[in-house]
């Protein structure tokens, strides 16, 4: 059986997920090697690596949303067809 726009959905969620997460990394890295040195400069590079976090966060909340919509849609479609 083709579900294809629920699982489409799926994979694009999953894939959304992956990316948010490996954004989370990417920037907790960056806020971990903050140089504080220079201390205008490095919070300048921190607030910037924070928000990318927070954006990563909003990644990959949003795209659990889309996965559990497309688990609701096949889940729906498999009732209707038993």
């Amino acid at each position: 059986m083709q579900v294809g726009g629920a699982g489409g959905a799926m994979q694009a969620g999953l894939a959304g997920i992956q990316k948010g997460q490996e954004q989370l990394a990417q920037s907790a890295n960056q806020v971990a090697n903050a140089n504080t040195n220079r201390p205008v400069q490095g919070s300048q590079e921190l607030s910037k690596s924070l928000m990318e976090q927070k954006e990563g966060q909003r990644q990959v909340e949003a795209s659990a949303k889309v996965v559990e919509a497309g688990s609701q849609t096949i889940g729906s479609l498999v009732d209707i067809t038993v």
